[in-house]
């Protein structure tokens, strides 16, 4: 191979690395609101499934209806960052006013799991159900 192969070469397998690891990041869009006569977190398409995200992914949650406190396993900061990655602090819970929106990135080294998270409802004083509850799992 003369030089200006190699240098093609290098070139391709520089740009096939370079695309397999920058895959895009998600923004996956949930709500939490009253259907019927409960709450529930639920997804764009008012199923009340587990969120499944990658990491540096964004989770969106939006409150509907209600004042909201959204309470995690782990401290916020082990998870998530801002959705602009500055920090979000080491709280366990965090509030959300009616049709405010909660938008937190997956940390690129967020431990993979399935975490149990909770919406507690303040019109309603109640909890919201998901997936029964709310379930998250980080790839």
């Amino acid at each position: 191979m003369n030089k200006k192969n190699y240098l093609w070469f290098f070139i391709l397998i520089f740009g096939v690395v370079s695309v397999a690891t920058t895959a895009p990041r998600k923004k996956i869009k949930y709500s939490v609101k009253l259907i019927d006569t409960t709450w529930f977190v639920v997804d764009e398409n008012n199923n009340p499934k587990a969120i499944e995200a990658d990491k540096n992914d964004d989770i969106e949650w939006t409150a509907e209806g209600s004042d909201m406190t959204f309470q995690f396993p782990l401290s916020m900061s082990t998870l998530f960052t801002n959705e602009d990655g500055s920090p979000v602090g080491d709280a366990y819970v965090i509030e959300v006013e009616n049709g405010k929106k909660l938008t937190l990135k997956v940390k690129s080294d967020a431990p993979s799991g399935r975490y149990v998270y909770s919406v507690y409802v303040k019109v309603g004083d109640t909890f919201a159900e998901g997936s029964t509850p709310p379930v998250m799992i980080i790839k």
